[in-house]
């Protein structure tokens, strides 16, 4: 019976003392210093299409439009490929504009099949 609650004692205190060394880690580890924005991307994209009206929201967007509209994480602007794959993750579609204003370049549309 001595056994079995010495080694019950023995457990407990280890387990106490993983808690301790858990908590510590997690009171020493700082946030990254490097991140200026913690909203990914697909988050921020659709806070800027809410607080747009439905003529603007429903307009072809250019990559080089929407990346000055966005934040980046490690940058003050994100990469046009993290920009890319939130956008096709959210369901956008890419065209070619070849209208004579648009001369060919490549536009965001929101996908409403």
């Amino acid at each position: 019976m001595r056994m079995i609650s010495y080694i019950d004692q023995l457990k407990a205190e280890t387990e106490s003392a993983n808690l301790r060394s858990e908590e510590a880690k997690l009171i020493s580890r700082s946030p990254d210093s490097r991140v200026l924005c913690d909203v990914p991307l697909t988050d921020q994209i659709e806070a800027l299409m809410r607080s747009l009206s439905p003529a603007q929201r429903n307009r072809p967007w250019s990559m080089d439009e929407l990346v000055a509209r966005l934040q980046g994480r490690y940058s003050a602007r994100p990469h046009a490929m993290n920009v890319g794959q939130a956008l096709r993750a959210m369901g956008w579609v890419t065209r070619r504009d070849w209208s004579v204003q648009g001369a060919g370049r490549r536009v965001w549309l929101q996908d409403r099949e």
